[in-house]
């Protein structure tokens, strides 16, 4: 259960958004300003790890960590 609360963070909620026609910049920014706030600059890189993880800042700061190592 605590997984699920921590997978959640940065999401804006518990639920997948369902907005396919929504761009990832206007989808995302609220997420997209974290990562940028913990140091992530690469706006194309920040784009498609957050739609990869479906917003879970968490999930896409792992994901781009994974990248620059």
């Amino acid at each position: 259960m605590l997984m699920n609360i921590f997978w959640g963070l940065g999401t804006g909620g518990f639920t997948m958004p369902n907005n396919s026609n929504v761009h990832p910049e206007e989808l995302y920014a609220t997420q997209l300003a974290q990562l940028q706030e913990m140091g992530f600059f690469d706006t194309r890189e920040n784009r498609q790890a957050m739609t990869a993880t479906a917003g879970n800042v968490h999930a896409a700061s792992e994901s781009l960590f994974g990248i620059l190592g």
